[in-house]
């Protein structure tokens, strides 16, 4: 193709593109005179309003008053640092061990339903010595053969007592309410009346129960833990089943023989319900008292004195004995679980069945002896 051709199709081309731009544009302003209002050429254009100028506002000055540090008197308040009394420590209870030589709580079922004219032997019905500490066996007698405790029956009345306490369920400071049943209840007691009920609190029937051995506060603390005896006892078997005593069998609060049959143990039982009370610090609290007193109230014009039955705490004192129960009736004797420390041991005796309350003691005084000797002894 010759050169001059080809720049004759270029200028073509470049026409072609320049007109077509142009109708573009066109066609553009057409629009938009279509959509703008009509304007009138004639008015002149208003100058633009000028901003109406802003309500006056002054930033406000902050002003913070720092003091001067130099000028200011540091006061020194003297504290008085009061020493507090130490508490004891807790003492290192053995829990059964099911070890041979120790006590166990593996033993097979012995429960029974029979009933005896008298569990009394002698010197005693059974006898059976603990090292609290280890739950070793240092002497035992019969310690298998049943017998009644008698008011021995007590210290499991307290313990369930006190956990219910620990458990949030029962206060120190609850009043205790006095039923006709309650006030009914022969034996020992403190003379309860149906009118004293919220008179009494929980501590003070404990003090009572385990102090002065009183019946009447043992089925008023029943009450106020279960709603009623029967409640109550079925507790206390409970426990013992927990505890791996496995002769004993529990029908009242108290250890009074007033049912078929009455409540039946072993001395090595009691000895494995000893050391579970005595995983409680509140125990010797109680069975370590020797004297206490019930207030005055409308009824009482005089307070009635708690004097501890146990005379290896009171009376006759052996060394370091701090409890636990004694029990009496005719048809299981005189009985006792006790409880003393010397040095780092405590020993733990139970005696039940005994014919006369001076051989229990002057025995018991023994069985201790013959603890305290072996371990230290070893």
């Amino acid at each position: 193709m010759k050169k001059s051709n080809v720049t004759f199709i270029a200028a073509v081309l470049i026409s072609l593109h320049v007109l077509a731009f142009m109708l573009f544009l066109g066609s553009k302003e057409g629009k938009a005179d279509k959509q703008s209002p009509p304007t009138n050429p004639a008015a002149p254009s208003a100058p633009a309003p000028e901003p109406a100028p802003s309500a006056g506002f002054e930033m406000p000055e902050l002003q913070v008053a720092v003091p001067e540090l130099a000028e200011q008197k540091l006061e020194i308040v003297p504290v008085e640092v009061v020493e507090m009394p130490k508490a004891a420590p807790r003492e290192a209870i053995a829990h059964p061990r099911n070890i041979k030589g120790y006590l166990r709580s593996d033993r097979s079922n012995r429960r029974t339903s029979k009933t005896y004219s008298s569990l009394v032997g002698n010197p005693y019905q059974g006898a059976i010595v603990i090292d609290a500490r280890t739950g070793k066996i240092l002497h035992e007698d019969r310690a298998a053969v049943y017998a009644y405790p008698a008011s021995v029956t007590k210290m499991m009345t307290m313990l369930i007592v006190l956990e219910q306490i620990d458990k949030g369920l029962v206060r120190l400071s609850d009043r205790v309410k006095i039923t006709p049943e309650i006030a009914g209840i022969g034996g020992s007691g403190v003379y309860l009346d149906v009118r004293e009920s919220g008179a009494f609190t929980v501590e003070q029937m404990l003090q009572a129960l385990m102090i002065h051995s009183a019946n009447d506060a043992a089925a008023a603390l029943a009450f106020h833990v279960a709603g009623s005896i029967d409640g109550f006892v079925d507790m206390m078997n409970q426990k013992a089943r927990e505890l791996g005593m496995n002769s004993t069998t529990y029908h009242t609060p108290h250890g009074l023989p007033i049912t078929a049959q009455p409540d039946i143990s072993t001395a090595y039982d009691i000895a494995i319900l000893s050391l579970a009370a005595l995983r409680h610090p509140q125990t010797l609290e109680y069975t370590g008292t020797k004297l206490a007193w019930l207030p005055t109230n409308s009824l009482r014009k005089e307070k009635f004195m708690l004097a501890n039955r146990n005379a290896l705490v009171g009376k006759e004192p052996y060394p370091g004995c701090d409890g636990l129960k004694t029990g009496y009736h005719s048809k299981g004797g005189y009985s006792l679980a006790a409880t003393a420390k010397q040095g780092n041991h405590r020993v733990v005796s139970v005696i039940l069945g005994v014919p006369d309350r001076d051989t229990r003691n002057a025995t018991t005084r023994k069985l201790l002896d013959k603890g305290f000797q072996k371990l230290k002894q070893n």
